[in-house]
């Protein structure tokens, strides 16, 4: 089995063979990020998505699973005792792909806008977030500690990038859970049919 607290295995290359945090051999804590401003298929999309984690969280694979809408992009304070917000949750994220020379882009992605005239103190950014995205902490760890995201794309020497979308972490999580050996789950970025393009 893949080690969940890295890519599942890599081959010749510094591309991983598959999805990370696919391991039932220590549960999982999925965070299911979901957006709310969306039109109907894109609705029945994340109901089709809700479905298939519902399935695994009847399995060992998962242990708890937890659908929310993604946060406002922030408060009108800076009171650290709020909710997290999107911005907040992202630059998490980030951190989590940067660390391991991943990125979240293009699945995640900052505009800048116009400062605000009335709270100078707001961020002049959006940020646009995937229509799901699945974060990944253990089951059986006291600590909020992150053991994955996706989508998350990692980039190669040539200049290419390989995307591996919340579809990819579905078939190869049922997989595993199907006692069906893993087939790589890699996708070109160019041709994947991506979950942040609704």
């Amino acid at each position: 089995m893949p080690d969940r607290s890295a890519i599942a295995g890599t081959g010749g290359d510094s591309h991983p063979r598959g999805p990370i945090c696919t391991d039932p051999t220590t549960p999982l804590t999925v965070n299911c990020y979901v957006r709310g401003d969306v039109n109907a298929a894109s609705h029945h999309q994340i109901l089709s998505i809700q479905q298939r984690l519902e399935a695994l969280a009847a399995t060992p694979l998962v242990d708890e699973l937890r659908t929310r809408q993604w946060p406002p992009q922030s408060h009108a304070g800076a009171d650290l005792s709020l909710p997290a917000t999107r911005d907040r949750l992202v630059r998490r994220f980030e951190r989590w792909a940067g660390e391991r020379g991943y990125t979240l882009s293009p699945a995640v992605s900052r505009q800048q806008t116009p400062q605000s005239l009335v709270d100078t103190a707001r961020s002049g950014q959006t940020i646009r977030v995937p229509l799901v995205l699945l974060a990944f902490e253990p089951a059986t760890s006291d600590t909020a500690t992150l053991e994955g995201v996706v989508p998350y794309t990692v980039p190669s020497e040539s200049g290419g990038a390989m995307t591996y979308t919340v579809a990819d972490w579905l078939t190869a999580a049922e997989n595993v859970v199907d006692g069906v050996p893993d087939q790589s789950g890699r996708r070109d970025s160019d041709h994947s049919q991506s979950v942040y393009s609704a």
